[in-house]
């Protein structure tokens, strides 16, 4: 019962402690997505260092493995009561660790991890597969493999509880500390069980191993990249939802909680994964969340959710389904950790680090989709008595139609030129589709090529050539008129030149965030000085700004204007002589597009206003600015610090807003929140904050595209009368009042709460 319990409570731990520190740390680097995946990494890494730590103490006597084990366990219950003395928290370091710049952000993240939760982690992660060792010598080899299912569930329950319990109800501080606690009691159930004295271990045979039988090269490798795959997938998952939404606990713990859900059945209860059932499934799913990826701005959050969270299970069902038809026996069992613990971290690292410096753009999900596939053929096709190779005909036809239908979809936007060229019709599409895959299938059949071990590698070659093709896709779009385009810590960038859409739309160089567009400037210089997109005429900012009572007084007094978020800068536009724009940006690639010798955006440079750019998190900046007794002091203070579609939830909480209020000058002052977005509503979420400050909030909306417009939402909090009673403000804004409560504080964030259902 102890070593269940120990297990159970070293897993819960693990995740609970991801969660609080990834929360902790994403209002610290902006909000960026990357935070969690640099965070992922760190504890893949540390994983890595458990499970080689756990190997390396097996080949120990048992008296050596239990003194060891227990006074470095010892010794990270003292370091935590350290920091707990040092920090006021035993996991949260004090305001000297936040970053003072940008720069470096994954180096600035590890170094907190390390110096936070490093040892104590690092011993967590050790565990599970040390006590399984241990148990492995006085147990069946069947329940020893069923405690590492267990590990999972208390992983899966840690990740499960952390939104909906953890997070809503305790502080920051609070999870802290009961963390800490709860590790004390971890820590001294592993002593008593190390202190337990145990037999020599004797090396327990499967019918398929003999001691002269080790691991071929094969399946050391199979235990190697198959986990690669699956973590690498994770995180690629959780990057393409995280980057168009927001950065938050819930969308990290949708795909990690499919993740872990697919090792627990597939360790627990291996009879469930049917190869053949989960093959044909994980191939569809593989060509639909190619056009979902494709299509990401044009369809609901739901349905983008849905796509990438079916396969991400399908894919992660087959890859540790494989794995778990490899395992070897518990005499071998800290090796079989190590190397999937290694190729979690390889993963990881794929994703974190060298995808940045290798890819301009999110193309690594296509990549790891395609090595995936390729790699299964490998495994599967070499396997004489595998049931890949016995495929029926009626799912070779379907498997044929399901992947002509998207290639024929794909030819019509490859091969399109104006309005002629190869259709667009989906309808006759599908028809297209589906002839073509029965006149094969029925062709093959009359060669009895359907029952033969040829057609399931045609399967895999043609998944393969549609993941290349919606690659290509990707790639061949994303260069169009491309000036530049570069990925860093804080998403991928595009600077492109884009042409003319009839009248409303000139010729114009626009940044792109991810797929959204975040500002343009017209090359035509009689336009090129409008502001225009979302800040352009009749829009929130526009109002705020031309109806300001210091911009309408007589004579006009000069306005501060500060804005969280640079984009291409057009809020400069609207500057005067005298007047000050100051941006806080996070990106330096967003502030070398305006700032660097020959800017592709002249909006900054060319504004009779003073312009500045504070480099960093705004809010960070904010708050150092007030702390040295010199605040922004504005009169419009405009919020519109957007990641492609995806919120930088710390900006949007009550404390944030506590912040923005004592940045002001005075009463006459104005918040300006751009709230464009497609998948979420953020009225009952500003309405409800603005109430609690005592401003009442008017809701801007421009429907119609013009030269000077695009469409858009924002949100003016204002407590004063003369400008709330301003007759243009009356006519071209209304009331937003909030149809319920929606908080949201540095403690708790709910998505659900504003999500576009």
């Amino acid at each position: 019962m102890l070593p269940t319990l120990v297990i159970f409570l070293s897993a819960f731990l693990l995740f609970m402690v991801q969660l609080l520190m990834g929360k902790l740390l994403l209002p610290w680097f902006g909000g960026s997505p990357a935070v969690w995946t640099t965070c992922m990494l760190f504890f893949q890494v540390l994983l890595l260092g458990g499970y080689s730590y756990a190997h390396g103490l097996s080949k120990l006597s048992g008296k050596s493995q239990g003194r060891i084990h227990g006074s470095l366990l010892a010794f990270a219950v003292l370091l935590l009561g350290i920091a707990w003395w040092r920090w006021g928290s035993p996991l949260i370091p004090d305001d000297s660790w936040l970053p003072e710049n940008s720069e470096a952000p994954q180096k600035q993240i590890l170094l907190l991890l390390l110096v936070s939760i490093g040892l104590p982690f690092f011993l967590l992660s050790s565990t599970s597969p040390l006590i399984q060792y241990w148990q492995g010598q006085e147990m069946e080899e069947s329940k020893t493999w069923r405690l590492y299912a267990i590990s999972n569930i208390g992983s899966l329950l840690g990740l499960l509880s952390y939104p909906f319990l953890v997070e809503r109800f305790l502080s920051v501080q609070t999870q802290a500390i009961a963390w800490a606690i709860a590790f004390t009691f971890f820590a001294l159930g592993v002593i008593a069980l190390a202190r337990k004295p145990r037999a020599a271990p004797q090396p327990a045979l499967t019918a398929l191993e003999t001691p002269d039988s080790p691991p071929t090269v094969l399946t050391l490798a199979s235990w190697l990249l198959l986990p690669m795959t699956t973590s690498a997938m994770l995180l690629a998952v959780t990057n393409e939802l995280c980057q168009e939404v927001a950065a938050v606990p819930f969308l990290w713990m949708l795909p990690l909680t499919l993740y872990l859900l697919s090792f627990i059945i597939c360790f627990d209860r291996p009879a469930w994964y049917h190869r053949r059932f989960f093959l044909f499934a994980g191939a569809i799913a593989t060509v639909a969340v190619l056009i979902t990826a494709s299509l990401g701005i044009r369809i609901k959050i739901p349905i983008h959710a849905a796509s990438f969270g079916l396969f991400l299970f399908l894919f992660c069902m087959i890859g540790h389904g494989e794995l778990v038809r490899l395992r070897p026996a518990t005499s071998r069992l800290t090796l079989f950790y190590l190397m999937v613990s290694l190729g979690g971290a390889l993963g990881g690292l794929f994703i974190s680090l060298l995808a940045p410096l290798l890819f301009n753009n999110f193309w690594e999900f296509n990549i790891i989709a395609t090595i995936a596939w390729a790699l299964l053929g490998i495994l599967l096709l070499r396997e004489k008595d595998s049931l890949f190779h016995r495929g029926d005909w009626w799912q070779l036809v379907f498997l044929l139609a399901f992947i002509f239908y998207f290639v024929i979809r794909l030819g019509s936007e490859l091969f399109r030129n104006g309005d002629h060229g190869f259709p667009r019709n989906p309808l006759l599409h599908a028809v297209l589709a589906l002839l073509l895959a029965w006149a094969i299938g029925f062709t093959l059949r009359q060669t009895r090529f359907a029952q033969s071990k040829y057609w399931p590698r045609l399967a895999v070659v043609l998944v393969i050539f549609v993941a290349e093709c919606f690659l290509m896709w990707r790639v061949r779009d994303d260069q169009k008129g491309t000036l530049v385009a570069e990925r860093n810590f804080y998403g991928a960038l595009k600077v492109s030149i884009e042409p003319a859409i009839s009248n409303a739309l000139p010729a114009r160089v626009q940044l792109t965030h991810g797929n959204i567009n975040h500002g343009f400037q017209y090359l035509d210089q009689e336009l090129a000085q409008l502001p225009v997109s979302y800040y352009g005429e009749d829009s929130g900012v526009e109002l705020a700004i031309q109806r300001h009572p210091r911009r309408l007084s007589h004579p006009p007094r000069p306005l501060r204007i500060g804005v969280l978020g640079l984009g291409a800068g057009t809020v400069a536009a609207y500057g005067e002589k005298g007047d000050l724009v100051r941006f806080y940006e996070i990106n330096p690639a967003v502030v070398n597009y305006s700032l660097r010798e020959e800017p592709y955006f002249s909006y900054l440079a060319n504004s009779p206003a003073t312009t500045e750019v504070r480099e960093g998190d705004a809010r960070l900046t904010l708050a150092r600015e007030l702390a040295a007794g010199e605040p922004g002091r504005f009169d419009v203070l405009v919020l519109d610090a957007f990641s492609s579609d995806s919120v930088p939830a710390h900006l949007l909480t009550r404390e944030a807003f506590e912040l923005y209020q004592n940045c002001l000058r005075d009463e006459e002052s104005v918040i300006a929140i751009n709230i464009s977005n497609r998948f979420l509503d953020f009225r009952d979420l500003i309405g409800s904050q603005s109430e609690l400050l005592g401003y009442f909030p008017l809701i801007v909306q421009v429907r119609e595209l013009s030269i000077t417009k695009t469409p858009s939402s924002w949100v003016i909090l204002s407590k004063h009368f003369p400008f709330l009673q301003d007759e243009v403000v009356i006519e071209r804004a209304f009331p937003n009042i909030p149809q319920r409560k929606v908080i949201w504080t540095d403690n708790f964030s709910n998505l659900f709460q504003i999500l576009r259902w």
